[in-house]
């Protein structure tokens, strides 16, 4: 059978553990059972009475909540409690030593799940300490008031000062510590307002105002300074009588320094002081002013910051403002130098369209005019003989007006001497323009500006006169102008340069035509050369050599008759003369070869290719048509001699075997064709300046107007093709 459980004892562990709970808060917590006998006493609780809990447990509240003085408070509070109802007020308790004490009491009745009243709680403190805190909290309060209320720092201080008179004090003094490390009294507040000089005097004597006991060790340390009660050993630190009558005067009979610190600096000190009140500053009191400190220097950094960040937003804005105001001028400035890029595009677009140097300067000229806003102009380039013009444009109208400025006269000159810009206001009074000139005249101001190759040397230049909406020229329009310097420069320079290659063209297709000519005569001289000394051999030295054996014949036919073996030897010389008479017809051939004139081209390829087989062993075959193509004299020499040639060519270079010829006609043109077996003519061979056999056929065909065309590949042969129009004006005499 199980025990009933002792209801009892649950409560009285229920109420322990309920009153250790609040043996954290730090008040006094005494709990009873519902008879009054205290079951729990905490620690704060044995501060407040000075019983320990060993000593209070077991015994009854009303021995320690009532005095002689007030039985009545003390069993109205018993009987409420054991009511069931709250109770609070203020009672006079008996401490152990048997002070009384004022305490603020809470009781409160305790009740289980059900409602059942199980105990009693009381919560109290001490009433004295308790308005303390509630002044600390109010004197705070009007701290944080103040500093809210002013910004300004000196009235701040008086205001506080005022407030801990009314609070702490019967005087208090305010020191600041300067940015030269200097002290400053700012603010000083007297209970009796006809005491403020006698206080002043006294804070700049000993004690408050020495390393020891005053204000300076406060500054110096960091640490307050508290005196509990001026002693007459004190008050002997002054140096002498008229001091030690201000500190009476001022009736300092207890004092506190303490520093107003705002980490990691010092700020300075304020100055509490006891005089007719009878008050008496202690720890609690020091603690109190310490916080009242703690929150005006906290304040007074949180001012000062506020203000440094107000200055610094001041000056953030400013920067800002001054920032986007520069940031507008770039922009701008940027939008000014896009526009001044896409006109000087626009300008380069144009002046890039033509290589004509006038039509470039007539173009430069209105630009430039029409860019700074000008009323007329022109733009010139650079002579030997100087700075030239040929035309000047006003109002988009273009007057005729040659002149040459030397070095050094006038505008242009000076421009050209210098190399810089030029410009005046007062054209009528300029020293350098000259007056004389008929283009000078009214003219009110001017702008010229050269126009440099990429040496720096002057290449031309601007003439800009009469700004229309000023009246002068601006420094941004110099710079517009120099800015349109190089765009010109470069257009000016890529026409002359073109100018001088169409004349350098010119004179070589001259001197080209002039050599073809010279070509063309040669070819000509030689041929006639070749067909006088072919005549001349034929005609004078064949007919000596047919004269010269039937002499040495009829010779011969004597000396057998009288001699027969020098007869005999007289006949070789015979064949002698054979040999040379055969010589002599071949190279009359070779030079010019009378059947080209009598049988033809075709028959004369058709003879020469049995001839060079006859004479080099190597297969030769040639296809010719019937009837001759229609060439000239000129032509049908110039390709049988090119035929001759290209055997020449294979009997030397080729180590040919065979070789095919075709002459044939297609196209309005004639085609020679002649293709070997050997072991093929190299690229650069066709190429190369020292093949003059090929650079000779090349240039004869080029004569008539046709084409040459020789391929070769490494152990199959080469080709030659040549092809000569009938209708070519170019003809070989």
């Amino acid at each position: 059978m199980q025990s009933k459980p002792d209801t009892t004892a649950q409560t009285d562990n229920q109420i322990r553990f309920q009153a250790q709970l609040l043996n954290s808060d730090e008040q006094s917590v005494i709990a009873t059972d519902l008879t009054g006998r205290i079951i729990v006493w905490n620690q704060f609780a044995e501060r407040l009475y000075g019983w320990n809990a060993d000593e209070a447990l077991g015994r009854s509240l009303t021995e320690f909540i009532s005095t002689p003085s007030s039985p009545a408070q003390s069993a109205e509070l018993m009987a409420r409690l054991q009511g069931g109802e709250r109770w609070s007020g203020d009672l006079l308790v008996q401490q152990r030593d048997g002070a009384t004490l004022s305490t603020h009491v809470i009781g409160s009745p305790v009740l289980d799940e059900q409602g059942a009243l199980i105990g009693m709680l009381n919560v109290s403190h001490n009433s004295a300490a308790w308005k303390k805190l509630q002044e600390a909290n109010r004197l705070l309060a009007g701290t944080e008031a103040l500093f809210s209320a002013s910004p300004n720092d000196e009235l701040q201080l008086n205001m506080l000062a005022q407030l801990a008179v009314s609070q702490i004090a019967d005087w208090c003094a305010v020191h600041m510590l300067k940015a030269d490390g200097s002290i400053a009294q700012v603010a000083l507040a007297h209970a009796n307002p006809t005491k403020l000089q006698a206080a002043r005097e006294c804070l700049a004597y000993p004690p408050l105002n020495d390393d020891a006991y005053g204000l300076p060790g406060v500054l110096r340390s960091g640490e307050p300074k508290l005196v509990s009660e001026v002693t007459e050993e004190l008050l002997a630190a002054a140096v002498d009588e008229a001091q030690r009558r201000a500190m009476l005067a001022a009736e300092v009979k207890s004092y506190m320094i303490v520093p107003l610190i705002a980490r990691p600096r010092t700020l300075g000190t304020i100055t509490f002081v006891a005089a007719e009140s009878g008050r008496r500053f202690d720890v609690s009191a020091l603690a109190l002013a310490e916080n009242f400190a703690s929150h005006i220097a906290v304040n007074l950094e949180k001012t000062r910051l506020y203000r440094e960040s107000q200055r610094l937003n001041a000056e953030l804005e400013q920067r800002v403002s001054e920032r986007t105001a520069e940031l507008s001028a770039a922009v701008a400035q940027l939008q000014q130098s896009e526009d001044t890029v896409q006109t000087l595009f626009r300008i380069s677009k144009k002046l890039n369209a033509t290589l004509d140097v006038d039509t470039i300067l007539e173009e430069l000229a209105q630009e430039a005019i029409s860019i700074v806003n000008g009323e007329s102009g022109f733009a010139g380039l650079r002579t030997a003989d100087g700075m030239s013009l040929r035309k000047y444009f006003r109002a988009g109208v273009a007057i005729a007006f040659e002149h040459t400025w030397r070095t050094g006269q006038d505008i242009p000159g000076w421009v050209l001497q210098h190399k810089v810009p030029y410009g005046t206001s007062d054209a009528a009074n300029d020293p350098v323009m000259l007056h004389a000139l008929a283009i000078n005249a009214d003219v009110r101001s001017l702008i010229c500006t050269p126009i440099l190759d990429s040496a720096g040397e002057v290449l031309g230049y601007f003439y800009i006169r009469n700004q229309k909406a000023a009246e002068g020229f601006t420094l941004a329009d110099q710079d517009m102008l120099m800015a349109l310097s190089p765009v010109a420069s470069i257009a000016i320079q890529n026409a002359l340069a073109y100018q001088q290659r169409l004349s350098a063209e010119s004179e070589l297709q001259q001197s080209y035509q002039q050599l073809r000519a010279l070509a063309d005569n040669l070819q000509t001289v030689r041929e006639e050369e070749r067909t006088r000394i072919a005549r001349e051999l034929h005609d004078q030295l064949g007919q000596a050599l047919t004269a010269l054996k039937l002499d040495l014949s009829m010779l011969i036919r004597r000396l057998v008759k009288k001699d027969a073996a020098l007869g005999a030897e007289a006949k070789a010389f015979t064949t002698q003369i054979d040999t040379m008479i055969k010589i002599v017809r071949r190279i009359a051939t070779e030079l010019r070869p009378g059947m080209l004139d009598d049988l033809g081209l075709a028959a004369s390829i058709e003879w020469q290719a049995r001839d060079f087989q006859k004479r080099t062993g190597i297969q030769c075959a040639a296809s010719v048509p019937e009837h001759d193509p229609p060439l000239s004299r000129a032509q049908s020499i110039a390709l049988f001699r090119i035929f001759q040639e290209t055997l020449t060519n294979i009997t030397r270079h080729a180590e040919a075997q065979h070789v095919n010829v075709t002459l044939d006609a297609a196209n309005d043109a004639a085609v020679l064709q002649v293709r070997d077996d050997g072991r093929g003519i190299q690229s650069d061979k066709i190429a190369g300046t020292r093949s003059l056999g090929l650079l000779g056929m090349r240039e004869r065909v080029a004569l008539l107007g046709g084409a040459f065309d020789i391929r070769g590949r490494a152990g199959e042969g080469t080709t030659v093709m040549v092809t000569i129009p009938f209708n070519s004006t170019n003809d070989l005499r």
